[in-house]
């Protein structure tokens, strides 16, 4: 295998680890990279930097492939006739100072026959016949396909009346940017020239530029062929550009499988205009069924406002506050929260693979991300709520309300007091005019007056005291709905710092699968 796509494919995998860990990646998207062909010719020898160039024959049955084998190494290799189209059998021909490394194990060594030369001139070529890609054996198909990946050249092999079979046209049509491919039409004593039109007119179809077909006869008759510019044009081909700049088209195949590969999970993760569309479409579901969960709580809150009913204190209490510690709140969890309210945050987790799905981003990263941080919406509500209501319990009503009752408070002792005062003075005076010159004493008329004065001082600010007295129910209910209303601006922070997390974790993953493309 070339080191550059090693290297290429061992930093993507890498790559998907990574994003497969936060969830952006799934196992199928490990199996499509698995699946990249890895295979290469060098992976045949036992020393990869002066390998021979691997030519395989391809073709359907009965088009002579066998007899083109055994014309090109000059005795009889491959076998043919009758035999030849229940053959399962794989044949390399190479020389004798090439040593073949293990085969890999999906080339079982009952159908792989290896034939050595010591024919220098054909040291630098080992020609592979393969089974017919028209058999009728799944089998042999399978074997075909496993051997492609480790040819450099392809000579498709056809005959003058198959030369349009679909097997072997549908490999032409995937491999063909896979390798350097020469045509060559056999059993050309029975063939005509516009058969090879036809044959080039459907190559070019197929995507190839001005592709090369040659003819051959191995009927063993004197027809003429171009036989002998099949094996000039691949030593030539070795030649002029040699044998790395040949090798260099499956890497290059390869290496393009990647890229593709990995513009296709580029586009599991968005590009930014996707990404900020997704999370505001989110940040609009979500705000609804936050604001349908805050509905849902008016029942339970009105439900545990009401157990304060009781609580109420008589007429004459005093105490301007009711000691948190003095309600019972053991079962505050169990009345606030409930399956119906975790359903709503569910749905913003399920909300989320529906948006992510719309936009054609991955879908694991985002709803794992953002349950994690919905994951404490019961503790969260329940302690902002419990909050709220031992901070309505601790002082009950409005700040406003609250002065206007201690100021009625002061009053019941500072109007008595100067009523008092006044009725005092009144006394002392009157006394002293009466020593002074024999007035009349204060009668019981003045003191029945002073006193109701005095009760009125005292009536007054009581009853207003009393009037204002803010109701522990209507505080519980304040309370618990400030808490709720708490919880869900938490709630939509998590949120938020969930978005931007995943906007991290993205814009990282991106940065380093662009990385591996320079």
């Amino acid at each position: 295998m070339s080191n550059e796509f090693q290297q290429a494919y061992a930093a993507l995998t890498q790559w998907v680890d990574t994003a497969m860990d936060q969830g952006w990646l799934t196992e199928t998207d490990r199996k499509s990279l698995s699946k990249i062909e890895r295979a290469t010719a060098d992976d045949l020898f036992v020393t990869s930097d002066k390998r021979p160039l691997v030519v395989g024959l391809f073709g359907g049955t009965g088009v002579g492939k066998s007899s083109l084998l055994n014309r090109l190494a000059g005795q009889v290799i491959a076998k043919v006739g009758v035999e030849r189209p229940t053959s399962r059998e794989v044949t390399l021909y190479l020389h004798e100072s090439h040593a073949l490394a293990s085969l890999p194990k999906e080339f079982p060594v009952n159908k792989t026959r290896v034939a050595h030369h010591q024919d220098n001139s054909k040291r630098d070529v080992v020609w592979i016949d393969m089974p017919d890609i028209d058999s009728t054996e799944t089998a042999n198909r399978k074997l075909v396909f496993a051997w492609l990946p480790y040819i450099d050249w392809v000579i498709y092999v056809v005959s003058p009346e198959r030369y349009r079979d679909d097997a072997g046209w549908q490999i032409v049509r995937q491999r063909g940017h896979r390798h350097r491919w020469l045509f060559v039409m056999n059993q050309w004593d029975i063939g005509t020239k516009e058969q090879i039109a036809e044959f080039v007119t459907d190559l070019e179809h197929a995507g190839f530029d001005d592709p090369l077909v040659l003819t051959s006869s191995c009927a063993g008759d004197a027809t003429p062929d171009e036989f002998e510019h099949i094996a000039q044009t691949i030593r030539a081909a070795i030649d002029s550009h040699g044998l790395a700049e040949l090798k260099r088209l499956g890497v290059w195949a390869r290496l393009r499988d990647l890229e593709q590969l990995r513009a296709t999970f580029k586009t599991r993760l968005g590009d930014d205009k996707t990404w900020r569309h997704f999370v505001q479409a989110h940040r609009v579901h979500a705000q609804q069924i936050l604001t349908k969960l805050r509905e849902s709580m008016r029942w339970p809150i009105e439900t545990i406002a009401n157990r304060f009913r009781n609580r109420e204190r008589g007429w004459f209490g005093m105490r301007k506050s009711v000691a948190p510690d003095s309600i019972e709140l053991s079962d505050l969890s169990a009345q606030l929260w409930s399956a119906q309210s975790q359903h709503y945050v569910d749905d913003i987790v399920s909300q989320a693979a529906i948006d992510t799905e719309v936009h054609g981003i991955a879908t694991s990263a985002v709803q794992r991300s953002i349950k994690l941080s919905l994951a404490p919406a019961d503790d969260t509500m329940i302690g902002a709520a419990t909050a709220g209501l031992e901070r309505a319990l601790s002082k009950p009503g409005t700040p406003v309300l609250r002065s206007v009752r201690s100021f009625a408070r002061l009053s019941m002792y500072l109007l008595p007091f100067a009523a008092t005062a006044w009725a005092a003075y009144h006394v002392v005076t009157r006394y002293q005019q009466a020593l002074a010159d024999g007035g009349d004493f204060l009668g019981i008329d003045f003191a029945i007056h002073s006193l109701l004065l005095l009760f009125l001082a005292w009536l007054a600010p009581f009853v207003i005291y009393r009037l204002l007295r803010p109701s522990l129910r209507a505080s519980a209910r304040r309370g618990l709905e400030s808490g709720v209303v708490e919880a869900i601006g938490i709630l939509t922070a998590r949120l938020e710092q969930s978005y931007q997390q995943l906007e991290r974790d993205r814009a990282a993953l991106l940065d380093s699968l662009d990385a591996l493309r320079s």
